[in-house]
C-alpha cells in the first residue's frame, strides 16, 4: 500500500447509545447499535455479556403470581401462587413450601400483592385476583378473607396501592380507599369512600411521594393527591389521555412513572414535558421498532415489567408465542435499551437478602422459578450474545475504501472463549471473517520468566486485516458469541483504519 493514501480511521468506545432498530444503521448514532441482545452496557464504556439466570425451584405448572414479601422485622420470603395454593421459599429452603390452608382461590387467574400496614399487625401482605374475595396474610403467617358480602369489605380487583398507610383499590372506574392503617381491612372499606374516574379498565396505581397516587386505566390516565384522610373535595385531574396496555408493567422509575402504552413503552411525565414543549411526544422504546412490531398484543395483558439495579424490565410476548418471551431493559440513565433473548419471564420479584437486593422471575412457559442476573448463563444454557454495530464510512459516505484494519478490543474470558467476528460491505449479507480467541491461554506473554502469576482479567487487542474484503464504502461488524463462559466477556470497543480509494475520472 503507498505511503502517500490518504488515511481514514474511527474509533469506537463510548457503546451507551443502545440500540436502534428504527433508523438505518448508516445514520444512528456514534454511541448507538443496529442490535445488541444479550448484552449489559451498565458500565460506561463497554458492552459485557449480560449476567444469567439460575433455577431455585420447580413448580411444576406455571405459577399465578410472585412476590418478595420483606415485612420490618419480619421474615422475608418469596411468596408464589399457582393452581389456587400459596406457597413461600427462603434462602435456606430449597423448595417452595406451603404456607396454609388456602381455599377458593381461582387456579389460573393471576394474583396481585401489596405490602401494607396494620394495627397491631405491622406489615402484611394483600392479596387479591379480581376474581376470588382479597385475602390478607400476617407475617405468622395466617390469612384473613378481607372481601365478602359486607358493605365495608375490600371489592374485588387486581389493581391496589398502599399508599399514605391506606389501602386503595381500583375497578369499574370507582377509587376505593381504606381507612388510614386500620385494625382490621375487612370492615376498612365504605362505599361512599370512593372516587369517580374515567379511566377505562383498570391497570394500575402508582403512590408518588410528592405528587400523589397515579390512576392508570387502558384509555386514560388521572392524578389525585389525597387530603389526610381523604375528603370530597379532593379533585382528581386527569394527566394523559394515553391509557396503560398491561397491568403489570406501570413501575416508578426514578422521577418518572414508566409504562407499556399501545405505540411503546412510555414515561408518564416526560410524555406531559415533551407534549407542552413539543406539541408531541415519543414513546421511550422509540427506537426500537423491529422488536416493536414483533409484538403479539392479543396476548399483550401478559406482559410485565420490574425495576432492579437501576433498570426496568419488561418481559412481552413476541411473534406467534402466546407466552412472554422476550425481555426489554431500559438503562434510565443512559436512555438507551438493549434486548435480552432466552428469558420467558410471567412474573417478577424483587427480595432482599442479608442486605442485597437479588432479583427473581418466574418462567411464563413451566413452572421454574429463578434467580435472575446473576452468573455467566441461563441456568446450564449459554447466553447467546449478539453486538452488531452501526454502519460505519469514516465520515467519507461518497469515497471507495480499500485494506487496512479492524481492531477488536476485548477482555480476556476464561480457558476456552471466542468471538465470531462477520463483517457486511455496503449493507450486504454479513460473512465470517475471523474467530477471535479471546482465551487466557492465548493470553500474551512476557520477555522474561517472573516470580508470579499474571492476573486472569486484562484486555486485548486484535486486529483483523481488511485486504481480503476488496473496495468499500461501508464496513459493518458483527460480534457473536455462543459459549460457556465461566468469566464474563466484554468487549471495550472497535476501531477501524483504511484508505481512500484514488479517484479516477472515466
Amino acid at each position: 500500500m503507498p505511503t502517500d493514501d490518504k488515511q481514514l480511521y474511527v474509533v469506537r468506545k463510548d457503546l451507551s447509545g443502545g440500540s436502534n432498530s428504527r433508523q438505518h444503521p448508516t445514520i444512528i448514532g456514534e454511541n448507538q447499535s443496529a442490535v445488541l441482545e444479550n448484552i449489559d452496557i451498565g458500565v460506561m464504556g463497554e458492552a459485557r455479556k449480560r449476567s444469567g439466570l439460575a433455577s431455585i425451584a420447580d413448580l411444576t405448572v406455571v405459577a399465578d403470581g410472585l412476590f418478595g414479601f420483606d415485612p420490618d422485622g419480619g421474615t422475608f420470603k418469596l411468596v408464589a401462587s399457582y393452581e389456587g395454593m400459596l406457597k413461600s421459599w427462603t434462602p435456606d429452603s430449597p423448595t417452595f413450601a406451603s404456607i396454609a390452608s388456602v381455599g377458593g382461590l381461582s387456579s389460573g387467574v393471576p394474583m396481585s400483592f401489596v405490602k401494607a400496614g396494620e394495627l397491631g399487625e405491622g406489615d402484611v401482605l394483600i392479596l387479591s385476583n379480581g376474581t376470588d374475595y382479597a385475602l390478607r396474610m400476617n407475617q405468622t403467617p395466617t390469612f384473613q378473607d378481607i372481601g365478602n358480602a359486607s358493605t365495608s369489605s375490600m371489592p374485588k380487583t387486581s389493581v391496589m396501592a398502599y399508599y399514605r398507610n391506606i389501602l386503595w383499590a381500583l375497578v369499574d372506574g370507582n377509587l376505593y380507599f381504606s381507612d388510614a392503617y386500620p385494625a382490621d381491612y375487612s370492615v376498612a372499606f365504605a362505599s361512599t369512600n370512593a372516587f369517580r374516574l374515567p379511566v377505562g379498565t383498570e391497570r394500575a396505581l402508582i403512590g408518588l411521594r410528592d405528587v400523589g397516587i397515579v390512576i392508570m386505566g387502558s384509555d386514560q390516565i388521572w392524578g389525585l393527591n389525597p387530603s389526610a384522610p381523604p375528603v370530597s373535595t379532593d379533585k382528581p385531574e386527569k394527566l394523559l389521555e394515553i391509557g396503560c396496555a398491561a397491568s403489570n408493567t406501570a413501575k416508578m422509575v426514578g422521577d418518572d412513572v414508566l409504562f407499556l402504552a399501545k405505540d411503546g413503552v412510555r414515561g408518564l411525565f416526560r410524555t406531559q414535558q415533551d407534549k407542552l414543549q413539543a406539541g408531541l411526544a415519543f414513546p421511550l422504546s422509540f427506537p426500537l421498532k423491529t422488536e416493536f412490531e414483533d409484538i403479539d398484543w392479543s396476548q399483550i395483558t401478559k406482559a410485565c415489567s420490574v425495576v432492579f439495579d437501576n433498570k426496568y424490565f419488561i418481559s412481552l410476548p413476541t411473534g406467534i408465542s402466546t407466552y412472554n418471551n422476550q425481555v426489554w431493559v431500559f438503562y434510565p440513565a443512559l436512555k438507551a435499551w438493549v434486548v435480552i433473548k432466552g428469558w420467558n419471564v410471567g412474573g417478577w420479584a424483587t427480595l432482599r437478602i442479608n442486605g442485597e437486593e437479588r432479583l427473581y422471575a418466574i418462567d411464563s412457559n413451566s413452572g421454574m422459578v429463578y434467580r435472575c442476573w446473576s452468573g455467566t448463563d441461563d441456568n446450564g444454557t449459554a447466553v447467546a450474545l449478539n453486538f452488531t454495530s452501526r454502519q460505519e464510512d469514516l465520515g467519507q459516505p461518497l469515497v471507495e475504501k480499500i485494506g487496512g484494519e479492524l481492531e477488536i478490543e476485548s477482555e480476556v474470558a476464561g480457558s476456552v472463549s471466542a468471538l465470531l467476528i462477520y463483517v457486511s460491505i455496503d449493507g450486504s449479507d454479513f460473512q465470517l471473517l475471523r474467530t477471535l480467541d479471546i482465551s487466557s491461554a492465548n493470553a500474551p506473554e512476557l520477555p522474561v520468566t517472573l516470580p508470579f502469576t499474571l492476573a486472569d482479567s486484562y484486555m486485548v487487542r486484535n486486529k483483523i486485516h481488511l485486504d481480503s474484503l476488496g473496495n468499500w464504502r461501508t464496513l459493518q461488524i458483527k460480534i457473536l458469541n455462543s459459549q460457556l463462559n465461566a468469566l464474563p466477556i466484554i468487549i471495550y470497543g472497535y476501531n477501524i483504519i483504511t484508505f481512500a480509494e484514488e479517484y479516477i475520472n472515466e
